[in-house]
């Protein structure tokens, strides 16, 4: 197997997975980790008639994706949306880490929930060759994601120094479990809370109290996929929220439902009896 491939990912930002529509996440090469934080890549095939709708929070950062019909970067969004799959298809996405953000826009929160075709027709031909001949998964899909890996290092061979401290924003933003607010995440960076508002700016979108906020939602979907019986109590508390009504309202905020309508949607469907 290639090093590179990590089969059946954990994704925080997939709140509603269908087995129907598997994702596949691949590391990014070495030489563009600085630009790419990893490939996602999806194929289905429903029969006629049936729908995927799967309920996504993306993280807040830009995605450059593939499709058999285009190439597109998609800005941060800031709520929950809903993609709905059909017939047969695909799609090979890059999550873009924020040193890569400037390649295609210098003001990312006016990006915000805005998407643009790219121009790169070379690039295209190689994915759909590459997603679309007799082989198996895992080769089609590294050798679709090289190509996109090379067309983005390319253009962004190496990363700035202020590049770098939003990468690493990022990183921390997303990894370190006891950074659930900006004050902790500001102490761990080794800045201001002024200067992470700069970086959020120019890099990411979102402000750094929304990016929080949209983790700590995240963690709540997390922890009711896995256990929707889970305590909303409880798990208020173990977020930093002052009470179950806070988190409550963040997380419809978020996801247009409440965290129990949540649960059920994400609970397993239980087995259809045959008659």
């Amino acid at each position: 197997m290639d090093g590179r491939f990590v089969n059946r990912p954990t994704s925080r930002g997939q709140l509603t997975p269908d087995p129907r529509a598997p994702l596949a996440r691949l590391n990014p090469p070495a030489w563009a980790a600085h630009a790419i934080r990893h490939f996602w890549v999806v194929e289905w095939s429903l029969p006629d008639g049936e729908q995927s709708r799967q309920l996504v929070l993306g993280y807040p950062v830009l995605n450059f994706v593939a499709e058999p019909d285009r190439l597109a970067i998609y800005g941060p969004t800031t709520a929950a949306g809903t993609r709905v799959l059909e017939g047969t298809g695909w799609a090979v996405g890059a999550l873009l880490r924020p040193a890569a953000t400037p390649l295609f826009t210098d003001r990312p929160a006016r990006f915000a929930n805005a998407e643009r075709d790219v121009e790169a027709p070379e690039l295209h031909c190689a994915v759909v060759r590459a997603m679309t001949r007799a082989a198996p998964a895992e080769s089609r899909f590294a050798e679709a994601t090289h190509a996109v890996a090379r067309w983005i290092a390319e253009r962004l061979p190496e990363a700035g120094a202020r590049g770098l401290e939003a990468n690493r924003l990022a990183d921390l933003a997303d990894s370190e479990p006891g950074l659930l607010r900006v004050p902790d995440l500001a102490a761990a960076m080794g800045a201001s809370e002024r200067t992470l508002g700069r970086l959020a700016a120019d890099f990411l979108g979102p402000t750094p109290a929304a990016i929080m906020r949209r983790r700590r939602i995240q963690l709540a979907a997390e922890r009711l996929r896995a256990d929707p019986a889970t305590p909303l109590a409880g798990l208020a508390q173990d977020l930093g929220y002052a009470d179950q009504p806070h988190l409550t309202r963040d997380f419809r905020a978020v996801l247009g439902v409440t965290p129990r309508e949540y649960a059920q949607m994400a609970a397993p469907a239980p087995p259809t009896a045959v008659s």
